[in-house]
């Protein structure tokens, strides 16, 4: 070790490092200098090692290392009924409107914990929740006992058209949002803070769409909301005002670079052209979709998204399915091909892609996370090498990675320089009491909700 070597917190030598950095290299033998919570340099092990000395040094032993994962849209409120929901139905409003109105603070914020420890657990390090919480508080408090990025808000809406009275008047509308991104600002030092975040899909006015663009402009914040999710939305604004809902957004002065939709399934090519002309971000959520049969694959139109220059992130969504964005790059980079019989028409390379740093840009963080690269943060994924799915290994661990070990490889994750979940565990609470609290009100909903579980076709003795 060179005696000139500049002192550092950890340094992260031996990796197979995939940096997602601006020239997209891989370091069959990398490492990492992180301090004060972020990276200061990556490259060749013997370049690192000679620079830079860590307090903590870790040899990795050629596991495979890349950015934390950025899941652009996660609800979390709803995670306690996942399990609980129909099957044989789109309509799941039988199981959660009772649920939503019982939704004390606790149990969101537990419910909150458990989407947290399966995102970590799946190499998440960022997310975004585009308005959801009903107790902000509460899962303010659970994403920082897990440790990682959370951009949590309040369910916004002011139309009745999503869940039974929870829509608000448009001027408690916007200032709720004020509050919120007023209470938990973006800063340096804070890992939760809240973006323009409302429901959209009909439930939102023109007045509410204007003022909430106003206040994203104003603040420097993403406005991101959900869009085009069911084709039954398309029908009732061409119904009511004769345009489309990507077209009216478009009327209304809405697109923009600095907006993100989320879902943007039942869209045509003409709504694709004002989206990449204004430049606006898209999320896509194919396990959500699947889930309910809305359409992400046979109508969706994705692949020409990206290849009309689009950014199109990836995202999680709520109950209906699992919070592994890893298994989301993997749906996005598999089943377009089979129904447009093409290959390919997302890549494994671009899935990866849509999973960092196109994440990153869609919540409004390209500048801080969604890859490995000097000033931003140390948000840093190691996963295990004793599975069968990390085996052969080869130079360029991008397919493995997207088709094969997804995120049930994931061993260790840091979070700023913190291991915040490090050899399968995590590091900041008591997972097994988690895992307690949620088996008892498991029990509790399953008589609250009983109509629903006891339609079970196989029985429950």
């Amino acid at each position: 070790m060179n005696g000139n070597s500049r002192p550092v917190d950890v340094v992260l030598r031996h990796g197979h490092i995939v940096s997602l950095d601006r020239e997209r290299r891989i370091f069959v033998d990398g490492a990492i200098a992180i301090d004060a919570g972020l990276i200061v340099d990556i490259g060749h092990d013997r370049d690192i090692a000679s620079s830079f000395r860590g307090t903590d040094e870790r040899d990795l032993s050629g596991a495979i290392v890349h950015p934390g994962f950025v899941d652009a849209h996660a609800h979390t409120g709803l995670d306690l009924i996942r399990g609980l929901t129909p099957d044989g139905t789109r309509d799941w409003t039988g199981v959660e409107d009772p649920f939503f109105a019982s939704l004390s603070p606790d149990r969101e914020r537990l419910a909150t914990l458990l989407a947290c420890m399966e995102m970590v657990a799946n190499g998440v390090t960022t997310y975004a929740d585009t308005g959801s919480s009903l107790n902000l508080a509460a899962t303010v408090d659970a994403i920082e006992t897990v440790g990682l990025r959370g951009i949590p808000g309040q369910f916004i809406a002011d139309l009745p058209l999503e869940v039974e009275g929870l829509h608000r008047p448009t001027v408690e509308c916007l200032q709720r949002l004020r509050d919120q991104i007023t209470r938990y600002p973006l800063s340096e030092r804070a890992r939760v803070h809240c973006a323009v975040s409302i429901a959209g899909m009909g439930t939102c006015s023109d007045d509410l769409l204007i003022a909430s663009k106003a206040m994203a402009d104003e603040t420097g914040l993403p406005l991101i909301m959900h869009q085009s999710w069911g084709n039954d939305e398309v029908e009732a604004s061409l119904a009511q005002i004769g345009r489309r809902p990507i077209e009216h957004l478009s009327d209304l002065g809405l697109l923009d670079q600095n907006v993100t939709l989320v879902h943007m399934i039942h869209v045509n090519l003409d709504e694709i052209a004002l989206v990449a002309q204004a430049g606006a971000n898209v999320v896509h959520c194919p396990g959500a979709s699947i889930r309910r049969a809305m359409g992400a694959m046979r109508s969706g139109k994705f692949p020409d998204m990206l290849q009309a220059g689009i950014v199109v992130a990836l995202g999680s969504d709520g109950h209906s399915g699992k919070h592994d964005l890893a298994r989301q790059a993997f749906l996005a980079a598999t089943l377009h091909r089979e129904v447009r019989d093409a290959i390919p028409t997302i890549s494994a390379e671009t899935a990866l892609e849509m999973a960092t740093v196109s994440g990153a840009q869609a919540v409004g963080m390209e500048r801080q996370v969604g890859s490995l690269e000097p000033g931003k943060y140390a948000d840093v994924v190691i996963h295990r090498q004793d599975r069968p799915e990390t085996r052969p290994r080869f130079r360029n661990p991008v397919q493995n990675l997207v088709y094969h070990a997804l995120g049930q490889t994931v061993d260790s994750v840091l979070v700023g320089g913190e291991f915040i979940f490090e050899n399968g565990r995590f590091t900041r609470f008591n997972q097994e009491e988690v895992y307690r609290q949620l088996d008892a009100v498991a029990l509790t909903l399953e008589d609250e909700i009983a109509p629903v579980w006891r339609k079970c076709a196989w029985p429950v003795l």
